[in-house]
């Protein structure tokens, strides 16, 4: 846990936006923070470490994406297989979420979704079923952002607009697809500067998939964006590969021994516990 000191100007969505946690969290480890007045210079806050993903999370996301392949093979039988496995892993999740204070409002929609995907399955509603298969996807990316992730959860996002825009172009729902392509690349654009120069040729190669895609859509060219989102989607498993190496680094040892350390300044805002 970490103790935060509260300096000048800060609030509740200051905190939110530095911590990269959810209020609920932070309310939960300092009840009185509600209170603006309690919000003053000098103040000490606690910072809670957000709780690990649930293994539960990972399988629901894999095999919703499964089903959407399983759905395009015609392979219905597969689907349901995949299906069952998502309800009996939300089953065991429930509780987890609760526990990581998940709102009552995700965790009632990703049961919703997840029933509505039932039924279109049952029914061998391809167009539905697809779509209710990658909507559990977004669900999965809203239910991540009260989890301690490797990868940003936007990741997942730009994930479900890409099969989105594959999705609505197949059924030629090109103004669908256009937006979608813009809230697609607003999150792009928000997570480029959080990777290290190191990566700026994966970086650089992807954004200009991103643009191809655009022009594409613009142009409303079918086949160029069936190809384009696919090829999108299978360089975001770089793109995630990418964030995974920067936050799995092994930090190095200090270079100065601890006795030759200069004295740390008296205006320390971080302790840890």
């Amino acid at each position: 846990m970490l103790r935060y000191i509260i300096k000048t100007d800060d609030s509740l969505i200051v905190f939110d936006k530095q911590f990269e946690l959810p209020l609920v969290h932070l309310i939960k480890s300092n009840s009185t923070i509600l209170n603006q007045d309690s919000i003053y210079l000098g103040k000490i806050i606690r910072i809670l470490q957000l709780p690990s993903v649930p293994s539960e999370i990972d399988v629901i996301n894999s095999k919703a994406k499964a089903i959407i392949e399983n759905i395009y093979a015609g392979d219905w039988e597969s689907a349901t297989d995949n299906l069952n496995l998502i309800k009996a892993n939300m089953n065991e999740l429930i509780p987890k979420l609760h526990e990581a204070s998940v709102l009552d409002a995700i965790i009632v929609r990703m049961n919703l979704e997840i029933g509505y995907l039932d039924q279109n399955i049952n029914k061998k509603n391809t167009e539905k079923a697809i779509d209710q298969a990658n909507r559990i996807t977004l669900y999965i990316a809203d239910i991540l952002d009260y989890f301690n992730v490797i990868v940003p959860t936007d990741v997942n996002r730009m994930g479900f607009f890409g099969r989105e825009i594959l999705i609505q172009a197949q059924n030629n729902q090109w103004d669908d697809a256009n937006i979608n392509y813009l809230q697609f690349q607003k999150i792009w654009e928000g997570l480029k500067p959080q990777l290290d120069p190191k990566f700026n040729e994966d970086i650089n190669d992807f954004n200009e998939t991103v643009n191809d895609l655009g022009e594409s859509i613009k142009s409303k060219d079918y086949q160029a964006t069936v190809d384009d989102s696919n090829i999108l989607l299978d360089k975001l498993d770089i793109y995630e590969a990418d964030f995974r190496r920067r936050n799995t680094q092994p930090i190095a040892p200090p270079a100065i021994p601890p006795s030759a350390r200069p004295t740390p300044p008296p205006n320390i805002q971080y302790i840890t516990q």
